[in-house]
């Protein structure tokens, strides 16, 4: 998968500059027609030692125990991911980092080396650097299970200062705001007119570091050349949305109960606000006790054998981060409310 190589590529990359310039190692349906820390050399490699022979007439030593074999690369990894936390959380933070960019060098896999770029992120002063080591460590699936609420944090944080953490990382286009102009006019008329892509307002929000829809004649846009693609990691229960390698945002999820949720490729066809809930014959309207899809809806395609899907925000924020759903994926509103402003209809949905 490019998404992988691109992954390895950059940790390698950015060990290797580090190296050169001589630092220390641093809806049932809608869901079914209704809802219907770390581093390490690796591998760290036990050498093997025999004991000498005795010397001709001398008396047999006594037994020595086999030597310990040496360990995997995992478990390696983990103590020595282990023993940089230490260092951190002991105020030793250059110490800390110098380890886990040791760690990067020694990579023997993708995984590795991403799991060490994961938390060498917080301590590396260059924001778009910072991003590439969290995105990797999203494209390379070892970010786990409720490390996706930090990695969240961290990007909502970088999206603060795009000019310095995105900007860089993405290919754009520059867009001179004419009279007229409005966010909605340009994201569902200009842009996709001129540029052949559609952005969601709260896309060209983050990429410009804009705090509000208001605009100032004159002023440049930077538009990105790439469509939003969310990817579902449905073994972790995080989604994250991307802009080809660079993570925008991630988010921590619930998915369905009993492996309901469909593991292919979707389409997002319906956005609606404060949505109605179809299920079993009914229609439940939103702000009724019973209808538990939360603030936003954003539908899937209809597809064989996998029709009522979709992402939606809930009203039972303890499900996130478990399956306990009818199929869909399940968000805090607060989030999928940041969601539904970054995706577009026609937005891919990978789940895997």
């Amino acid at each position: 998968m490019l998404h992988k190589w691109w992954g390895v590529g950059l940790v390698v990359v950015l060990g290797l500059v580090w190296l050169a310039l001589g630092e220390q190692p641093r809806a049932a349906s809608m869901e079914a027609a209704g809802e219907a820390a770390v581093l390490a050399p690796l591998p760290l490699k036990v050498a093997q030692q025999t004991a000498p022979a005795p010397a001709p007439g001398a008396p047999a030593s006594e037994p020595q125990p086999a030597p310990e074999p040496a360990r995997a690369p995992e478990a390696a990894e983990s103590e020595a991911i282990r023993c940089a936390l230490e260092l951190r959380a002991a105020g030793n933070e250059a110490g800390a980092t110098e380890a886990l960019r040791q760690c990067i060098r020694q990579a023997a896999t993708v995984e590795q080396a991403a799991r060490a770029g994961l938390f060498l992120a917080p301590s590396v002063a260059d924001p778009a650097e910072q991003r590439q080591y969290y995105s990797a460590a999203l494209e390379a699936g070892v970010v786990r299970g409720e490390e996706y609420e930090q990695v969240g944090a961290a990007l909502r944080e970088l999206n603060r200062q795009p000019a310095a953490s995105l900007q860089p990382l993405v290919p754009t286009e520059s867009y001179v705001v004419a009279s007229g102009d409005s966010l909605w006019k340009l994201c569902n008329r200009t842009i996709p007119e001129r540029f052949g892509v559609t952005p969601e307002v709260g896309l060209l929000r983050i990429v410009n570091g804009l705090r509000s829809d208001s605009l100032t004649v004159g002023k440049a846009l930077k538009v990105p050349r790439q469509p939003l693609v969310v990817r579902v990691d449905s073994k972790q229960l995080g989604l994250t949305a991307w802009l080809g390698d660079v993570a925008v945002a991630a988010y921590r999820v619930g998915l369905g109960k009993d492996d309901k949720t469909p593991r292919r490729t979707f389409t997002v066809e319906v956005k609606q606000e404060n949505p109605a809930w179809f299920y079993a014959g009914r229609t439940i309207p939103h702000g009724d006790p019973e209808n538990i899809l939360g603030s936003r809806w954003l539908g899937f395609d209809k597809q064989e054998n996998a029709s009522g899907f979709g992402i939606h925000g809930t009203t039972l924020p303890d499900s996130i981060g478990r399956n306990e759903s009818m199929g869909c994926v399940r968000m805090r509103n607060a989030e999928v409310e940041e969601l539904f402003d970054l995706v577009p209809r026609g937005t891919q949905v990978i789940i895997f």
